[in-house]
């Protein structure tokens, strides 16, 4: 098998080592991450994948979600003024 050498950043192989399983080698690491990512092309696709793992929640903490994305909307809401 071929191989490659390749440079990486202290803090960028810091996180791969902590995403690194015990039974891996970093190749194997870094091609379980891309075959992992790869399921999520769109925002959508992402969306969905995450909510896999999340819980529905009551609807109490969905208002409570709601009235917050609500606040900061605005609050940042911008006065644009026209190009003349």
């Amino acid at each position: 098998m071929a191989t490659k050498t390749i440079a990486l950043e202290v803090s960028v192989y810091d996180k791969l080592l902590g995403r690194k399983r015990n039974s891996e080698s970093f190749t194997k690491t870094i091609d379980r991450l891309i075959s992992e990512s790869a399921g999520s092309r769109t925002c959508a696709e992402a969306v969905a994948n995450a909510s896999k793992i999340w819980s529905p929640g009551t609807d109490a903490e969905a208002q409570t979600l709601e009235d917050v994305i609500q606040a900061g909307r605005e609050n940042t809401r911008w006065e644009v003024e026209p190009l003349e």
